[in-house]
């Protein structure tokens, strides 16, 4: 099987099981084709920006991060979906960070500028007086939508809603910390090219438009899980702690192999000390006062990160009778939601 992923470091490290530092797919069966991350699906069905041979004078020497040059000209020559439909790949699998990040308008079309990248080019210096940044997220959806209907009619000719897969993201607001305690995602982590927690509710709603109108095969576990800095230097919203790779891993895999019929996945594997990898996150440090008050925030705000809280509760002190109470809790909750 041949797979095409259309979005972010969210899907490409859930295919490599957690290895940040991989690349292709952690699977013998598997097989990348194309990883093209920063590219906005509503923008990717605007007319390009410049003249081609503009694009191509735009060097990597130029950026910030040289590795990006590929993208930023895919960006701005709008050859994602040209891409995407001449490939040979069996499956897309997609995730929507980047609908979160803002945009370049420019005379009567935008375009992604590639996580800011662009606005270190001559390029931009040279056009700067005629372009505006926009981010989607703070738009009236009537203005934008249209264009995400346009992309996935071009995209389903290819791809049917039996072989796309959406991997479903909402950006961090918490994380653990080295010293075992649970704390907000700090500011200076949510720029206008990273994940933003602010932009959730927007991007959710766009997320469930596209499952209602367009039935792909769904992932939703990123609203489960939160950052780790055991894991990760960089706090970015859209750096998860392992277990969310391993549990999205298998079920890309699944689904991939023909192996569920589940078209929408959302259950996390906690509680359960046989699953892939338990006995390595154990070994992080977990502070149990503070994960005690914090369990109790996110019930009161209704966010179910307040499960993931209580699973490493139960992991790291399941005798404590607080704990045992927030499970009874737990049960009576979903057994009154199923109802």
């Amino acid at each position: 099987m041949r797979v095409n992923v259309l979005g972010s470091c969210i899907s490409r490290i859930s295919l490599l099981d957690g290895d940040s530092s991989g690349h292709g797919i952690a699977h013998d069966e598997i097989e990348m084709c194309y990883f093209l991350d920063k590219q906005n699906i509503a923008l990717s069905v605007m007319p390009p920006p410049f003249l081609e041979n503009e694009v191509l004078e735009i060097t990597a020497e130029e950026l910030w991060d040289k590795s990006r040059i590929n993208s930023l000209h895919q960006c701005l020559n709008k050859s994602t979906v040209k891409l995407l439909l001449e490939s040979d790949a069996d499956w897309l699998v997609m995730d929507l960070f980047d609908m979160q990040n803002d945009f370049a308008i420019f005379k009567e079309t935008a375009f992604a500028t590639c996580a800011h990248e662009y606005l270190q080019t001559a390029s931009f210096d040279k056009y700067k007086n005629d372009i505006q940044v926009a981010n989607f997220m703070n738009l009236p959806k009537w203005i934008w939508y249209p264009y995400v209907d346009i992309f996935f009619e071009k995209i389903m000719k290819k791809y049917d809603s039996d072989h796309i897969i959406l991997n479903r993201f909402r950006s961090n607001t918490y994380y653990l910390d080295k010293d075992g305690r649970i704390k907000e995602i700090p500011d200076n982590f949510k720029n206008p090219f990273q994940a933003n927690d602010k932009y959730n509710q927007p991007l959710k709603e766009l997320e469930d438009y596209i499952i209602e109108k367009y039935n792909p095969y769904v992932i939703d576990l990123s609203q489960y899980f939160m950052g780790d800095a055991t894991y990760w230097d960089n706090l970015n919203g859209a750096h998860f702690e392992k277990e969310f790779y391993r549990e999205t891993f298998t079920q890309l895999v699944k689904i991939i192999q023909g192996k569920t019929d589940n078209r929408y996945y959302s259950e996390p594997d906690f509680f359960n000390i046989t699953r892939r990898g338990y006995e390595e996150d154990r070994q992080r440090i977990f502070d149990v006062e503070n994960g005690i008050e914090t369990l109790e925030m996110l019930i009161s705000k209704e966010d179910f990160l307040w499960v993931n809280v209580l699973d490493k509760l139960d992991t790291y002190a399941p005798n404590d009778h607080r704990v045992k109470q927030y499970k009874t809790f737990m049960n009576d909750f979903f057994i009154e939601d199923e109802v």
